[in-house]
């Protein structure tokens, strides 16, 4: 189970503590800031809670793509106040990347931004589909953008001035895998015959000209089905172990969620940034979910050419392709 980590005020600049917290998000737990640890303009903030952002709380929250620089799933009619919205969170992605990139320096020499978002709607009663709700205990997986073994780090920052937001944890995936894996169906190992490497090539020659084809590893196979299967599971959700957490207005907190089952049960306003972090700038690679599956599986989960084309040399050292 996640532990909270309180991370005080400057204390990522004491010299004896330049890993530690990069080894707490490995060991499954929270980093928990009582305080907004950077500036961030209380303007922007205002801005942001005047936004009446959609007729339905079905809508997806608004998402900042930092490498294109550009918002989607909004519904604000106005250019100027649309221009707005993406330099805010274009500005919240920065200050949280400077931030971050102090509290977790191994990190921030291999990661990859992936998108910020703004998430308006209460989630207490929010109708969404049931694999979509937030309010389920689940690990996170892309459903659309696999990842090949690196690991989502998210960041969170509510913004609501009077109203936390509350979450439940449960138990790691070291122990959700040993317990439900083989219910999820264990992935084969990636295979090197010619009509699997020639099946692979179509698939990045079509997505290559403009078609949305996700180029997914057995890792991300298993990964999106794990997702699923702890949503769709009523006897998970009803007895599995909980802790509640609750952060307060201003606060902000850190979590590899990939690892640590959450779910988001109330709360208004929050801002979020995401990293994508390779295995190797992790410090225990060997506690994460891809170790995990691959021990489990006896095999290699990853396409060593798929991940070089999200991480390039990533891979090097880690597997041999095999002809």
């Amino acid at each position: 189970m996640a532990k909270k980590i309180v991370v005080i005020d400057k204390e990522w600049e004491k010299a004896e503590n330049p890993l530690k917290f990069c080894e707490e998000l490995e060991n499954g737990n929270i980093l928990f800031f009582p305080a907004t640890p950077f500036h961030f303009p209380k303007k922007g903030i205002d801005f942001l809670l005047m936004q009446r952002q959609g007729r339905s709380s079905s809508r997806k929250n608004i998402a900042y793509k930092p490498q294109v620089d550009r918002i989607t799933n909004h519904d604000t009619k106005d250019p100027v106040a649309a221009e707005k919205l993406k330099n805010i969170l274009s500005d919240y992605s920065k200050r949280v990347t400077q931030f971050l990139s102090l509290l977790l320096p191994p990190y921030a020499k291999h990661w990859k931004h992936d998108y910020a978002s703004f998430r308006p709607f209460q989630e207490k009663g929010r109708k969404l589909r049931l694999r979509a709700r937030n309010d389920l205990l689940h690990v996170d997986a892309f459903p659309t953008r696999p990842l090949h073994g690196a690991r989502i780090l998210r960041f969170f920052t509510n913004i609501n001035p009077t109203e936390s937001r509350h979450w439940i944890t449960s138990n790691g995936f070291a122990e959700l895998a040993t317990a439900f894996a083989t219910q999820v169906s264990l992935p084969p190992s990636v295979s090197y015959d010619l009509r699997s490497r020639l099946t692979r090539k179509i698939k990045q020659l079509i997505s290559s000209i403009g078609f949305k084809i996700p180029l997914r590893s057995p890792y991300d196979t298993f990964m999106l089905k794990m997702h699923h299967f702890l949503k769709e599971n009523r006897e998970f959700q009803k007895t599995s172990p909980k802790d509640p957490w609750a952060f307060p207005p201003g606060s902000c907190w850190a979590v590899f969620t990939d690892q640590v089952s959450h779910a988001a049960l109330a709360g208004q306003y929050a801002l979020e940034q995401t990293f994508i972090i390779p295995q190797q700038a992790l410090l225990c690679p060997e506690k994460s979910p891809i170790a995990i599956l691959e021990r489990l599986s006896g095999g290699n989960l990853v396409d060593p050419q798929l991940l070089e084309k999200l991480f390039p040399l990533a891979n090097k050292g880690r597997y041999d392709e095999k002809n």
